[in-house]
């Protein structure tokens, strides 16, 4: 297989990788709390035996470098129940799983059957005491207020902690909604750079029409790419088929 050809598939596995990615964006658009993240590449230059001289160019490939998440602000939705919460600014709610502590913008909670609150998983979300919160049956006036304060009519109970990042692309998506901090990447709690909407849940922030636009690009620069290697395929076959002729 001659350079070409190689070039065409590194692109083409590049474009598929671009299309899985979007793909997920398209299938967590109403997912709360989703960050869509999108494809980088680069060039991957290969000096070949033929690119010294006068003229001559290395050959460059498709690189699939890695990806990233786009952390914009989410649409907030008014939900008026008093256990959905969103965060306006640079912040994240912070979750006790079994792999340990992890970060999320899906603020739609849920109290479970010990009175505990918790994420639709079960997972416990955490005060800035690394406790969970835990609410008597009898306690109805329950509050969250902007810096995180959670209340009911006996009293503030503790304040949620609201992590931030100094490097949110250094974050590992571990599932759609939720995320890993990384060695080395400073996280501090509660700096006032995020505010809590209790009633309120942050969508994502996929927008449709451009991802499904982005979509059908992608499709037809794998179909032209495709095209390219069945006509480079042609060209070699006929290449062969005359020299066997003239032999």
């Amino acid at each position: 297989m001659d350079n070409t050809k190689y070039i065409a598939l590194s692109r083409q596995m590049g474009l598929w990788k671009q299309m899985d990615i979007v793909s997920n964006n398209m299938a967590n658009m109403n997912t709360s709390g989703y960050k869509q993240d999108d494809a980088v590449f680069s060039s991957y230059l290969v000096k070949t035996e033929n690119a010294a001289g006068f003229g001559k160019v290395p050959v460059y490939f498709t690189h699939d470098f890695g990806e990233f998440t786009d952390f914009a602000e989410g649409a907030f939705v008014q939900t008026g129940n008093t256990f959905d919460l969103a965060l306006k600014g640079d912040g994240f709610f912070s979750i006790e799983t079994d792999q340990g502590e992890r970060y999320t913008k899906k603020g739609q909670f849920m109290l479970d059957a010990d009175g505990k609150l918790v994420t639709a998983d079960g997972d416990i979300v955490l005060s800035e005491n690394n406790e969970p919160f835990f609410f008597a049956p009898g306690e109805k006036e329950i509050s969250f207020a902007e810096n995180g304060d959670v209340s009911t009519e006996n009293g503030v109970i503790g304040r949620l902690k609201i992590a931030k990042f100094a490097d949110n692309q250094k974050l590992l998506k571990i599932a759609n909604t939720m995320f890993e901090n990384v060695a080395g990447n400073a996280m501090q709690v509660n700096s006032g750079d995020a505010s809590v909407a209790q009633g309120y849940v942050e969508k994502s922030n996929v927008e449709a029409i451009a991802e499904m636009t982005k979509m059908i690009k992608l499709q037809r620069s794998y179909e032209y790419v495709q095209q390219m290697i069945d006509e480079e395929h042609d060209r070699v076959s006929n290449t062969i088929a005359a020299y066997a002729q003239l032999a």
